[in-house]
């Protein structure tokens, strides 16, 4: 009888997608925006149903957001705000995106953004109102 193979290396299971996600977002909370990028595109590249997928979709409009990648946050703020209008962070995404979108210059589709806020997210946080409320102030709509 020959001898028994040597043993492999260990199986090491993938990583879930919440345990994905948490790295990508213990990165953004790290201030390792271009980590949280990178985990964050990879997170909705291999998990686009997933329950996270808006809440990733938003972070990584954060992640591009503080690198001063405005067109980029604008994107992803955009899609959370399109796709994902129901979820919890779809309000904070349409503030969000009128930030990106003044940083752009477009100052019109920015106050048009916060405008929106309130009859699109009636029910939205105060704390979100007030910073819609803040910004079209600021920026004179």
């Amino acid at each position: 009888m020959p001898p028994a193979p040597p043993p492999g290396p260990p199986t090491v299971a993938p990583p879930t997608p919440r345990e994905e996600y948490e790295r990508a977002t213990a990165s953004l909370r790290g201030r390792q925006y271009e980590a949280a990028e990178t985990g964050f595109r990879s997170f909705l590249q291999k998990f686009p149903k997933s329950s996270l997928a808006s809440d990733a979709t938003f972070n990584l409009g954060e992640a591009y957001f503080f690198r001063k990648r405005p067109r980029e946050a604008a994107e992803q703020y955009l899609k959370v705000s399109t796709d994902y209008a129901q979820s919890r962070r779809a309000p904070e995404a349409l503030v969000k995106l009128g930030l990106s979108l003044e940083q752009l210059g477009a100052k019109e589709q920015a106050c048009a953004a916060w405008e929106n806020l309130a009859r699109k997210y009636p029910n939205a946080s105060a704390s979100i109102k007030a910073s819609a409320d803040r910004e079209q102030k600021r920026a004179q709509c």
